[in-house]
């Protein structure tokens, strides 16, 4: 006489639950691991994106206080073959030594350059979130008069330092101002 087995033998592999659970957990794990390692670097993209925008920013300041002085009455006057840090802005004859293209916050002018600090800026070598670096700094050159011989056009050059010393950013215009009055057809 046999007896009646209570146990069925299951048709198919034992275990295959769990090593598929095992392997959807592996790769669950490396995603999470993927995303945590991408957001780091996200973070370091965003922040160096903002500290070449403040370089920007600072640059293009620089640009903007120079077309006002220039502007203003006698500033515009003979140009002088700069040399060294100019304590005072000034009109230069001469062209930059190191080209701008090649300024880093390591590197720095060493023909002339004019360091203006525009209002509530703070620069400061540790920078920061609210600092920068190192205060602007400006050179403005004397190209000539224009085609037409009624105004005369200077290159204005500024280098701008966000909070570290990699984010910098180097600005150039020209500009030509105008002397005497101009008929607008009216």
């Amino acid at each position: 006489m046999t007896r009646p087995s209570s146990f069925s033998r299951a048709s198919g592999p034992r275990g295959f639950t769990m090593v598929a659970a095992l392997m959807m957990l592996i790769v669950i794990t490396i995603i999470g691991i993927a995303l945590m390692r991408s957001s780091g670097l996200l973070g370091k993209l965003a922040g160096n994106t903002r500290e070449k925008g403040r370089a920007f920013e600072a640059a293009e300041a620089t640009l903007q206080y120079a077309e006002w002085w220039l502007n203003q009455g006698d500033n515009a006057g003979a140009a002088a073959n700069c040399s060294g840090v100019q304590n005072t802005l000034k009109v230069c004859s001469n062209a930059l030594v190191v080209p701008p293209a090649s300024v880093t916050a390591t590197t720095s002018w060493n023909n002339a350059g004019y360091t203006y600090t525009p209002p509530f800026m703070t620069a400061s070598a540790n920078g920061g979130g609210q600092t920068y670096y190192q205060a602007p700094q400006l050179y403005i050159q004397f190209l000539g008069l224009n085609a037409a011989g009624t105004g005369a056009v200077y290159q204005l050059t500024a280098i701008g330092y966000g909070g570290n010393a990699a984010s910098v950013a180097v600005l150039q215009s020209t500009y030509t101002l105008y002397s005497g009055t101009t008929n607008l057809g009216k």
